[in-house]
């Protein structure tokens, strides 16, 4: 693995050498049987993909739904598919475990082993753990595709355990991965490590399995940020699995609650993946807009949890995206149950229904606006980012970080410069309180400032309070209801 990491794609003798490693310093044990395993996925693909549901919604102007779920024990994930499949899920989701993602696989197996029907001690489904013929087994007793859901720097295990156990699609990539769920990691270590799954991905593809993967980029864990910056990442992650030979990309759009910059998010994600995949070269890449739920802190009251999925829906059903991950209505209690993830379901294809017959006419200037501005801000930053690469995404990004061109809010990541500083306008939609180095137009910067002075009046401006304040935009109970025990005095 060379200590400068390029976009340029693995051969199978490379990819195979680093299996060898991989396996054995994780696993201590042979790699599956690619030739096996790519077989044996090939027939079950035939059966249907998420790539192949996700291209049909698209033609058609319909949305799949698809919920985060995953117990420990096979019964039990069987049982919570199950439910998820009556709900109207239209791909079926096995999560994998925390354990399991930060490699501690023999941790994860005594976790299992105490783990019943009813009583998860994951939280998720420990895929190494179980296998690839169990997990075989599971998948092939649904109908529906089945995609694998994880999040960390490294996830080749994973990523080799879930396709070769019949998912057809994977989530992230390097620069959410390490930007949002790291500490110490450096681009430079990540990229590699995930070229290797999405090098899996495109073999698997090659072998007839239509293999997709999230490209989540930067979209904000747990807080807001601005679309334009999140989308940024998208499109870096997206390049970097083209590079690799994947070519199915559902590149996302984090909806954050004002509609109109969620309705642009949406369809800039598109417009931009799309854009620069071209001008890289990758022709042959198909694309499918996956929209996600808010991001940040849930209401903890259902109904008020249930009024914000809606605001959601109302936004990806007037962009008409392909695919949408649904939170629940107990996201702000604790882990949800699978009669929650099912409720959310339900009202989630209902509302995809009843909006989507009126998308259209709900298509407003501010949307044109938002979308204009997302793409102009993006497009400066992405140049920038390919020009410091001489044209390559993975060295232009690793230069990027070091010098704060590519930058983002609340990172955890120590290598991060975390300049960048979001605020919500009078509307909710996220602007830059401060742009750091992100290189963006001064024209941008103007029409953000236009609508924050709606929001600052004839005070002294946005502040670091107001930035604060607004994580828990989408939270804050209303007044009256936050007050119960203040009673408005009778008529007299």
């Amino acid at each position: 693995m060379s200590e400068q990491p390029t976009n340029a794609k693995l051969s199978l003798d490379e990819l195979q050498a680093q299996r060898e490693d991989v396996f054995r310093s994780q696993l201590d044990r042979d790699p599956y049987d690619l030739d096996e395993c790519t077989a044996w996925a090939a027939r079950n693909a035939k059966r249907g993909s998420v790539s192949a549901s996700l291209s049909a919604a698209k033609a058609s102007g319909r949305t799949v739904v698809v919920p985060r779920a995953g117990v420990a024990s096979m019964e039990g994930q069987r049982a919570l598919m199950r439910e998820l499949d009556e709900a109207g899920a239209g791909v079926l989701p096995i999560t994998v475990d925390s354990l399991t993602r930060e490699l501690r696989f023999d941790e994860a197996a005594r976790q299992l082993a105490e783990s019943t029907a009813t009583e998860s001690h994951l939280n998720g489904f420990p895929i190494v753990a179980h296998g690839i013929e169990a997990t075989r087994e599971l998948i092939t007793s649904f109908s529906k595709p089945v995609i694998i859901r994880a999040n960390a720097v490294d996830l080749r295990i994973v990523a080799e355990t879930g396709m070769a156990s019949g998912g057809t699609a994977f989530v992230s990539g390097p620069m959410y991965a390490t930007l949002e769920y790291s500490k110490n990691v450096r681009l430079a270590e990540s990229i590699p490590k995930w070229q290797y799954i999405f090098r899996i991905l495109g073999h698997y593809t090659e072998r007839g399995v239509p293999a997709g993967d999230d490209a989540v980029g930067f979209a904000q864990s747990g807080t807001c940020s601005v679309p334009s910056l999140m989308l940024v990442g998208v499109v870096l992650d997206a390049l970097i699995m083209a590079g690799q030979g994947v070519k199915h990309v559902m590149p996302y759009a984090m909806l954050q609650g004002n509609i109109a910059q969620d309705v642009a998010c949406c369809l800039a994600s598109e417009i931009l993946t799309q854009e620069y995949l071209h001008k890289l070269g990758f022709t042959d890449v198909a694309t499918y807009v996956a929209s996600s739920d808010w991001n940040g802190a849930f209401p903890h009251r259902a109904a008020d949890a249930y009024g914000l999925i809606a605001t959601n829906v109302v936004a990806a059903a007037i962009a008409k995206v392909p695919l949408n991950y649904v939170k629940t209505i107990e996201e702000g209690v604790g882990v949800p149950t699978a009669e929650a993830n099912a409720a959310s379901i339900r009202i989630t294809r209902y509302l995809f229904r009843l909006i989507g017959k009126q998308a259209d006419s709900l298509m407003s200037e501010d949307v044109h606006f938002e979308k204009e501005l997302i793409l102009m801000q993006a497009r400066a930053v992405l140049d920038a980012v390919l020009d410091l690469g001489d044209g390559d995404p993975v060295v232009g990004s690793i230069h990027a970080l070091e010098r704060g061109v590519l930058d983002i809010p609340f990172s955890p990541n120590v290598h991060v410069r975390g300049n960048v500083l979001p605020v919500r306008d009078a509307a909710g939609a996220v602007r830059f309180l401060d742009h750091g180095n992100l290189p963006l137009p001064a024209e941008s910067l103007r029409l953000e400032q236009q609508r924050l002075a709606v929001r600052a009046g004839s005070g002294p401006g946005l502040s670091y309070q107001d930035m604060i304040d607004d994580l828990q935009f989408l939270e804050l109970e209303d007044e009256l209801t936050a007050q119960p025990n203040v009673v408005a005095p009778m008529e007299p």
